[in-house]
């Protein structure tokens, strides 16, 4: 009977280690899941078609990624005036549309053109949440920002991760493009 007293004794031991153990794993894998990392911040930037607008192109809407993320070359001109429809630039990183005209910004690390050190993690997050620049300018269209705001902080924390990581590019977005509300030259269409 003492046989039997101490097997059932070492079998419940075992149990609430195994049970004890599990819990310990699962907690770890949940923290583990919830922490910003590089990896998924490069997947979520692939997934959520940040090279669509904020990458130049190299053929067709082939993102050239020597220059990935960069925003708007300099070389892209504005796509024709327009009040009631979107016009896009060949290479997708340049807009008008009835809200006015709209380019894509460089998110690389420079830190005069790019990212750099005019976002922190917490002003990007607070951007993505509220469509504002930490300047105060609204975010425009096409950014979609709803897909953005929905978006838990570690994701975000995880883009932003990610954007720390490429190469940084000096590229400013605004290089030959007259103020936003400009008045065209005289003579010019």
């Amino acid at each position: 009977m003492r046989h039997m007293t101490r097997v059932r004794h070492q079998f419940e031991s075992c149990v609430r280690m195994a049970f004890m153990t599990a819990i310990v794993v699962g907690i770890s894998a949940a923290a583990e899941a919830q922490q910003p990392s590089v990896e998924r911040g490069k997947y979520l930037v692939g997934i959520t078609g940040c090279h669509d607008c904020h990458s130049p192109k190299v053929k067709g809407m082939t993102p050239d990624m020597t220059r990935a993320l960069s925003g708007r070359p300099s070389t892209t001109a504005l796509p024709s005036a327009t009040t009631t429809e979107v016009h896009a630039s060949l290479d997708f990183t340049a807009f008008v549309g009835p809200w006015g005209q709209t380019v894509a910004s460089n998110l690389t690390p420079d830190e005069a053109t790019g990212l750099g050190k005019r976002y922190s993690e917490a002003t990007f997050i607070a951007a993505m949440r509220t469509g504002k620049k930490p300047n105060g300018t609204m975010i425009q269209p096409p950014m979609p920002n709803e897909v953005y705001q929905n978006m838990t902080d570690d994701d975000l924390k995880s883009i932003f991760a990610y954007l720390r990581t490429i190469k940084p590019i000096r590229n400013a977005v605004f290089a030959g493009l007259p103020p936003p509300g400009a008045k065209p030259a005289a003579g010019a269409k």
